[in-house]
């Protein structure tokens, strides 16, 4: 059996090699520091419970979760589910230990199997078909939720919520995510405390202090504060760094630049700039909103940060990896990288101290700051249809979803994101308002054709959205179509 660690103990042993992470002048901490962190994240980060019959006792029942496969791949392999012992790193103690803390509450047994491949989900389609119940619980990638969703493989959440136990108003849920990807007023998949996967996916800005302390450029972060971050000044501070190093009349990865971006950008700075892909009407049924006075205007001002050779570097323009651009950022050759906050993680090895932004507004005038995460990666949770016992199910889901609020986030979050890697207090209100503003526009999250049209738009510098939307606008009506018709033929 398993041995349960104590919360305390388990912060105890973390929160020392956070410390020594986070940027201090010997990196040590004292035993009165780590208690006192210890007592503050145990009273406002542990107090989360699963409303749970007491007394309730599966006899050992297992509980199977479908999750990532392990490729290899060191950014998108498992790091939730498959944590099989306690090492001392951060994430896998924190995932360890709060299955374990599940198992002994309820009596079940905890385990998992891997997709064959992150895009290959015949592993859970054959599994529904044969109705074999193998997987209780799956993760897949956001792009595919749709697809199976559609195949009639996967459950309805409400339903199954109001036939068993689960609890969708709970803290650990992400109520957004429901709100937002509800279709027809039947959501089929879920994300919270109980993963950490999409949240690495999330695209932000970071920024190199020593050029912007170099150039004496405003504080970006008082920017954010004050709600002027914005495209324009993004390109009134990249117009000022960017340089041709060695005088050779062009700018090439030898040279510095303002920005350092993919061609995703421009869809995630569109979210950014509070452009809505699809809307949905008061049946809650989607349809493309995408084209507008406002998308039109946000690809004006994105191509004068995007489209000038002179101030931002696109990599996925130039053909080259995401390795040589990282190498790129972290040798002082651009004052912003854009990336997502798996690559914040990334540059803690970095030299010259950086922070983290928010997605930047499209002007000052506009409320609030937008995020999205990645559909090509972002792990959501789903049911499979197969899966008959909506009662232990949710009492399960939501024990875990407690315990990961309680040990999973605070071990992402509080410790490796906020303590390893960021290193400036100020780091820790930027991702705070980035964590707190992720928008699910269904029309960038599924697979439209919408995505592909405007990275082929950044690559080639084209600002003609008006052809290239209505080139697909029948072709994007059709699949919403015939998506909205096998939704509402699903039974609730």
């Amino acid at each position: 059996m398993k041995k349960a660690i104590t919360l305390l103990l388990v912060l105890a042993m973390l929160l020392p090699l956070a410390s020594c992470a986070s940027g201090g002048e010997t990196g040590e901490t004292t035993a009165d520091t780590a208690a006192e962190a210890v007592t503050e994240t145990e009273t406002e980060e542990t107090d989360y419970t699963a409303d749970i019959p007491e007394g309730t006792d599966y006899a050992g029942a297992g509980f199977n979760v479908l999750t990532y496969p392990l490729e290899g791949d060191l950014v998108w392999n498992d790091n939730d589910w498959t944590a099989t012992e306690l090492t001392g790193e951060v994430i896998n103690d924190a995932a360890y230990q709060r299955i374990v803390d599940v198992e002994e509450l309820l009596n079940v047994d905890i385990t998992n199997a891997q997709l064959t491949g992150r895009d290959d989900m015949s592993t859970l389609t054959k599994s529904v078909q044969a109705g074999d119940n193998a997987y209780q619980l799956a993760n897949i990638p956001m792009k595919h939720t749709f697809t199976v969703m559609q195949q009639g493989y996967l459950a309805e959440l409400n339903k199954y919520a109001a036939d068993g136990s689960l609890d969708l108003d709970a803290p650990w849920w992400d109520a957004n995510i429901l709100s937002d990807l509800s279709i027809d007023g039947k959501n089929y998949c879920i994300l919270g405390d109980i993963g950490t996967m999409y949240k690495k996916s999330i695209g932000v800005i970071m920024f190199n202090k020593a050029i912007q302390i170099d150039y004496d450029l405003p504080d970006f972060y008082a920017l954010m504060d004050e709600g002027k971050w914005t495209i324009d000044a993004m390109v009134e501070a990249g117009v000022q760094v960017s340089e041709d190093m060695n005088g050779d009349g062009a700018m090439t990865a030898d040279d510095r630049f303002g920005l350092i971006c993919f061609c995703d950008m421009i869809a995630l700075a569109m979210i950014g700039c509070d452009v809505d892909f699809f809307t949905k009407d008061a049946a809650d049924i989607p349809s493309m909103s995408f084209y507008s006075e406002r998308s039109v205007s946000v690809m004006e001002k994105l191509a004068k940060l995007m489209y000038d050779p002179t101030l931002s570097y696109s990599w996925s323009k130039e053909g080259v990896g995401e390795a040589p651009a990282f190498a790129m950022y972290q040798e002082d050759k651009s004052l912003f990288y854009y990336g997502e906050l798996h690559a914040v993680a990334t540059m803690r090895v970095m030299e010259s101290p950086f922070g983290v932004l928010p997605m930047p507004k499209f002007d000052q005038a506009q409320e609030e700051y937008h995020h999205c995460v990645n559909p090509n990666v972002a792990a959501t949770y789903v049911i499979p249809k197969s899966n008959p016992d909506a009662v232990m199910t949710g009492h399960v889901m939501d024990a875990l979803g407690a315990a990961s609020k309680n040990l999973l986030t605070p071990a992402y979050y509080d410790i490796t994101l906020r303590g390893k890697v960021s290193r400036d207090e100020e780091s820790a209100a930027s991702l705070d308002v980035v964590i707190s503003t992720i928008k699910y526009d269904l029309g960038y999250l599924g697979d439209w054709g919408i995505n592909s049209v405007l990275y082929g738009m950044a690559n080639a510098y084209n600002t003609d959205l008006a052809s290239k939307i209505s080139a697909i606008e029948g072709s994007v009506a059709g699949k919403v179509e015939k998506m909205v018709e096998a939704v509402s033929a699903l039974e609730g």
